[in-house]
């Protein structure tokens, strides 16, 4: 669809649906939410600036990892066009060190011949 389609007036976009990506990765990793117990002006101080998430990172750079934090910058980015792509967010996700998971881990729905008897 071309310029002027209807698509160009829905209130949502690829880039917020990676903006929101980020924010659910970040849960997933942090095991807690972004941004938490701020009145809803700050909120949206802080996410419009983006002040709020280059603090969060700041805070919580370390424990997520550098590759993780770096992600998660692409995603909520304060410019729509710095965002990556979900194809190039595939690329990277995939780049990221394995976790090493036992074999009683969720994860993992294969088991190896000695363990099926």
């Amino acid at each position: 669809m071309g310029p002027g389609n209807q698509e160009d007036c829905l209130p949502f976009s690829k880039a917020a649906d990676v903006y929101a990506f980020g924010t659910i990765w970040f849960e997933l990793q942090a095991k807690e939410w972004p941004i938490r117990n701020q009145p809803t002006e700050v909120l949206i101080y802080q996410l419009g600036s983006g002040e709020g998430i280059r603090t969060l990172l700041a805070q919580k750079g370390t424990s997520l990892g550098k590759e993780v934090t770096e992600i998660l910058s692409a995603c909520w980015s304060f410019k729509v066009e710095d965002r990556p792509t979900f194809p190039q967010l595939s690329d990277l996700l995939e780049k990221l060190p394995k976790l090493n998971r036992r074999l009683s881990h969720p994860g993992h729905f294969w088991k190896s011949e000695e363990y099926v008897s």
